[in-house]
């Protein structure tokens, strides 16, 4: 099997937990602790049509030989030109040594020309993280829009609201960050707020992130999504769920409606 992922942190979803000896072999667009990127500004649709891992080795299987490329060495491209996160392999690494891409996504092999200058047009790209998506769509458009008319006021009201939602989410986050640690872990709220430890306390994590979903923030949020990192970190120091859920009583008095 062969997995390629799309997604912030996507490299959390493997490292020290995909096996090497499984017969699996996955790549992502970014590692445990970053973002990753979007690209393709559509100006007549007003959105990012893709991603930027995605677009490379998508690209790169329309233009290579992939019959003759391995897996690993489209993971070297795609690693070498998607130059805002750093693209991770894991699981059985032999098996991208000596399984081409062929194998995987097709047994033909077809030379497109509607990709021209490949190799040089990755770094135009214009790029931006995933969780600012949104903002900078709200931003571009501001940019492009008619002084002192209506929509104008909207994408200024909806730009507003939305720094303003996640300031809500950054400081609820911080909040209970600061309560849990106060019981028994004080020396340690810097190191969970700044940092991104190594996530190792699986069934605490899934408590408090489902705990978060039911009393605070949907998940589906991609801002919300970004600041999980305090909820591991603070089972990471040792804390217990229940202590961590405890917490998010005292911040979270109703669940926020934020997209």
């Amino acid at each position: 099997m062969v997995i390629y992922i799309e997604a912030c942190e996507s490299g959390s979803m493997f490292e020290n937990i995909l096996l090497n000896n499984i017969n699996i072999y996955a790549t992502t667009a970014s590692n445990a602790e970053e973002s990753s990127y979007a690209c393709y500004f559509d100006e007549k649709r007003q959105t990012y049509l893709g991603d930027l891992y995605s677009v490379v080795w998508m690209e790169d299987s329309d233009v290579e030989k992939i019959n003759q490329e391995s897996l690993y060495q489209q993971y070297l491209i795609a690693k070498r030109k998607t130059n805002t996160s750093h693209v991770m392999q894991y699981g059985d690494l032999i098996l991208g040594k000596t399984h081409n891409v062929s194998e995987f996504q097709s047994t033909e092999n077809f030379q497109h020309n509607f990709i021209q200058n490949y190799d040089n047009n990755i770094f135009q790209y214009d790029v931006v993280p995933s969780e600012s998506v949104l903002l900078s769509i709200i931003a571009r458009r501001l940019a492009n829009i008619e002084e002192n008319s209506i929509d104008k006021e909207n994408l200024e009201r909806q730009l507003a609201q939305l720094i303003h939602e996640r300031a809500i989410i950054t400081n609820n986050m911080q909040k209970i960050a600061s309560i849990a640690v106060s019981m028994n872990r004080g020396d340690y709220l810097e190191t969970v707020i700044e940092k991104r430890l190594k996530l190792t306390e699986h069934d605490c994590y899934i408590s408090v992130t489902q705990y978060i979903q039911e009393k605070c923030f949907d998940l589906q949020n991609e801002f919300v999504l970004n600041k999980l990192y305090i909820m591991f970190n603070l089972c990471e120091i040792g804390l217990d769920d229940l202590i961590i859920n405890q917490a998010i009583d005292q911040v979270c008095y109703e669940r926020s409606s934020f997209d």
